[in-house]
Order: C-alpha cells, then structure tokens, then sequence
C-alpha cells in the first residue's frame, strides 16, 4: 500500500507564508505549532501576510521584492535569502527592485502584492502553483483590506 503524503506544514496549519507565532493573535488564528501560527482557514493565513506586508511598507519603508523578502526570510534564520528572492521573481513575473505596495487603490499593484504571495507561499510549501489557489489569496487580501 503506497504512503500518504504529508502536506508541508504552511498548508497543513492554513498558514501558507509560514507566520510564526507571536504575542499578537491574528484575526481567523486559532492556535499555533509551537513554532508556526495555525489559522482557520488559508484565507486567514494570506490576510495575516498581506498586514505584514503593509507593516513592511508602512512602518519599515521596505517595497522592493528583494527588501521585502530579506526581512520575511533572512539568512540569519538559515535561509537561502537570494535563492528565494530568485524563485519568487521567477514564479511572479517580478524583478528585485519592483515595488510592492500592499494596501492600495492601484489595480497592478494589488494584482503584484498577490502574485508576490502566491509566489511565496510556493516556495514556503515547497510545492507548484496549482496547490495554491489565486482565490483564497483574493479573499485573503480582502480580509485584510476589504477590497
């Protein structure tokens, strides 16, 4: 009898960008791993990392693809930084220096911060684009921002 495969564990804990668990309790989490948030539903995991995201540009002043993506995955966490930088361009259509604004009115924009994230999520989950659904990631976004 052949063996299940085991889902990654972004996709198992319906927290695709892999948010770990903090102090603060996101809308839709209803626990944690120990190490990872555990949300709702996938929705609830995206809506988190679109208000990271925004926190990013907002607080931090941080836009570009490769900025953006040095913060969420430094090497001083031991990542491979500038390989995952590379796979998320590759899979969104981006380039390093793009600009990613989260929460706007700008319709490329919303369209960029989502492919950014469904890039993401790929290369979280280790998984191809088809496990990750462009329409929980629309809700996602308008969960965080209600649009």
């Amino acid at each position: 009898m052949a063996k299940k495969k085991k889902l990654p564990r972004g996709l198992r804990n319906r927290n695709p960008l892999n948010i770990r668990k903090s102090d603060q309790l996101w809308q839709g989490q209803t626990g944690n791993d120990g190490t990872f948030c555990i949300f709702l539903n996938n929705a609830y995991g995206y809506r988190a990392a679109f208000r990271i995201l925004k926190t990013y540009n907002t607080k931090y002043h941080i836009y570009s693809v490769r900025e953006i993506i040095k913060r969420w995955a430094p090497e001083s966490d031991g990542n491979n930084t500038r390989g995952y930088i590379q796979r998320v361009c590759e899979i969104a259509c981006l380039r390093e220096t793009d600009i990613i604004v989260a929460d706007t009115q700008d319709v490329i924009q919303q369209e960029n911060v989502k492919f950014l994230v469904q890039a993401m999520a790929c290369v979280e989950n280790g998984c191809g684009e088809s496990q990750i659904s462009m329409k929980e990631i629309d809700e996602g976004y308008k969960l965080a921002f209600g649009k």
